[in-house]
């Protein structure tokens, strides 16, 4: 008897490291890591042909990262919020009390907080191939609280990508990053 044949179609969750030392791994999700790139051109018409396209040219391309965290972990979140402060109260080490301000401060470079993002499948039979990697991304945070019984109260952090100008404009990795070859 032969084996059966399938299509080997992913599925299933993701965790999202951030962070280039020691990584904040965001691992409890509601609704979905979602990974998405756009790309932009522009159409170039003539009088003589109308509004037919003689040529387009690639203006460029965007990516960014959406991770409904479904945790209300403080620690975690002051590393996605920018313009924010943790504060932290130690004096009953088993119940630390927490407190994290967010200020409405216009005019900070987002790309000069951009570290490393990396999804992971959660998988078991994921590898490295199945990563995807931006190497410079920069969280924006926006919570979205629920107060009743039927829904999760929901941070929902969006990393946008930049272009590594070291690496050629590189924007994001799909697979493997460790290999060199092409």
């Amino acid at each position: 008897m032969s084996p059966v044949a399938y299509i080997d179609v992913p599925l299933g969750p993701a965790t999202v490291e951030f962070g280039d030392t020691s990584p904040t791994i965001f691992d409890i999700t509601k609704g979905g890591v979602v990974f998405s790139s756009s790309s932009t051109k522009q159409d170039i018409t003539v009088d003589q042909y109308g509004d037919t396209v003689v040529k387009s040219v690639f203006k460029g391309r965007t990516c960014q990262v959406t991770v409904p965290f479904a945790l209300s972990d403080l620690p975690k979140l002051a590393k996605v919020i920018p313009n924010s402060t943790l504060y932290t109260d130690a004096t009953l080490p088993e119940a630390p009390k927490l407190r994290l301000d967010v200020k409405a401060n216009a005019g900070l470079n987002m790309a000069s907080t951009a570290e490393k993002l990396v999804i992971k499948p959660t998988d078991p039979a994921a590898t490295p191939n199945d990563w995807i990697t931006v190497p410079l991304a920069t969280p924006i945070t926006d919570p979205e609280y629920t107060y009743n019984a039927d829904n999760e109260r929901i941070a929902n952090i969006t990393f946008v990508g930049f272009p590594d100008l070291t690496k050629e404009g590189l924007l994001y990795i799909m697979g493997d990053e460790t290999v060199t070859t092409a």
